[in-house]
């Protein structure tokens, strides 16, 4: 997949949830938008030694390994579950619905993760493939570990979300 298309598919899923979020009146909008860019992004610095995010064009790497584009990405995934989760479970407790929210994010995640390893975009650095066990998700040749990582990654990001965006 060309990096224009992923590229404009990032932004479109994202300003369709935003378009969606401000028509429906949810408050903060922009503001909530950020602080999961920001919780995404900090944690891609953090992570960013773990992975490669190479095939994608010069311009689209802020920092290292981290791509802005790709950060987009999971935002848009982040909004995303976070709608699915709050429309679905609308009267479940937040203590309940951060568990929903990490098995959303996995389900959307891990076939968007094996996309970007068949296709080059994202490999993992030797050290951390050194300590995969060698099982793989079935159909894919991917690691199975990667459904492990993300419910790790999202387990960071929704909190500092959840706190931040309801902090005045």
């Amino acid at each position: 997949m060309d990096t224009g298309l992923i590229f404009v598919l990032s932004l479109i899923i994202l300003a369709v949830l935003v378009f969606y979020l401000a028509k429906r009146k949810y408050s903060d909008i922009n503001k909530k938008v950020l602080i999961l860019f920001m919780g995404v992004f900090l944690f891609e610095i953090m992570a960013e030694p773990m992975w490669i995010n190479k095939n994608l064009p010069s311009w689209t790497y802020i920092y290292g390994n981290v791509s802005w584009l790709l950060t987009i990405g999971w935002t848009a995934i982040f909004m995303l579950s976070f709608l699915i989760g709050d429309w679905l479970f609308k009267k479940m407790s937040e203590k309940k619905k951060f568990w929903i929210y990490l098995l959303i994010v996995t389900l959307i995640t891990t076939p968007i993760e094996v996309f970007m390893i068949r296709s080059g975009i994202r490999s993992y650095d030797i050290s951390l493939t050194q300590t995969f066990s060698g099982i793989t998700i079935p159909l894919t040749n991917v690691p199975l570990e990667i459904m492990l990582a993300v419910p790790l990654i999202a387990a960071l990001v929704i909190p500092f979300y959840k706190y931040l965006s309801k902090t005045k």
